[in-house]
C-alpha cells in the first residue's frame, strides 16, 4: 500500500495531504487507514463531492478535511505543514512550467525531512504522443517530459521512479524521499 512505511514516530497519527484532491477517493482512503489527511483542490464542486464521501464514509474532520487552494502558490492558508506523506495523482502534470515549479517549491516546503511523496503523472516524449487526446496526454498536452520529475524535486527530494512511459501507456510513477535541508 502506498502508505506503508510512513510513520510519525510519538507524535500520533501520521499527516498526509493530497494535492489536487478532486472528489477525495485517495483523501478518505488514506484517513480510512488511519492518517490524519487534508485534501485540497481549487474546485469547490470538486470539494462537496469530497466532503459527503467522507461523510458516507463516517469520516469525521479530525480525519479528513479539505480546503480550497492553489497550489501553484507558495503556501496554502490554514494548512501548515510538514507532513509525513504528499500525493499527487495527476495535478502537477496539468500545469504550465510556472505553476509546476510554483507546485514543486510548495511541495518541499510541506514535507518534513524522510517524508514522502508519490507522483502519479501523465508522462511522455512529445514525439511519440498523438497529435490530440481527450483521454491522456497527447503533443498539445504532454504531460510531463522525461526527466522532469528530477529536475523539479532533485535539489530537496531523492528521486526514484518507479515506473516509466512507454508507446501505449503514457504514465510514469514515482517515489520521492524528502532529505534533511542543508
Amino acid at each position: 500500500m502506498l502508505a506503508q512505511g510512513v510513520a510519525a514516530p510519538g507524535r500520533g497519527p501520521a499527516r498526509a495531504i493530497d494535492l489536487g484532491c478532486g472528489a477525495g477517493g485517495v483523501a478518505c482512503e488514506l484517513a480510512g487507514s488511519g492518517f490524519s489527511v487534508t485534501g485540497v483542490d481549487f474546485s469547490e464542486t470538486a470539494l462537496r463531492k469530497a466532503r459527503a464521501l467522507a461523510a458516507r464514509k463516517g469520516l469525521g474532520a479530525d480525519r479528513v478535511s479539505f480546503v480550497r487552494a492553489d497550489l501553484t502558490r507558495g503556501a496554502i492558508d490554514g494548512v501548515p505543514g510538514p507532513f509525513d506523506l504528499l500525493v499527487d495523482y495527476g495535478t502537477l502534470d496539468d500545469l504550465d512550467a510556472s505553476g509546476r515549479q510554483g507546485m514543486a517549491s510548495l511541495i518541499t516546503r510541506l514535507a518534513r525531512p524522510g517524508a514522502r511523496f508519490f507522483l502519479f503523472a501523465f508522462s511522455g516524449r512529445p514525439e511519440d504522443l498523438p497529435r490530440f487526446s481527450f483521454s491522456g496526454p497527447s503533443r498539445a498536452f504532454p504531460g510531463l517530459r522525461p526527466g522532469e520529475a528530477e529536475t523539479l524535486f532533485q535539489s530537496a527530494f531523492d528521486v526514484r521512479q518507479l515506473t516509466s512511459p512507454r508507446r501505449g501507456s503514457p504514465i510514469a510513477t514515482y517515489l520521492l524521499e524528502r532529505r534533511s535541508p542543508g
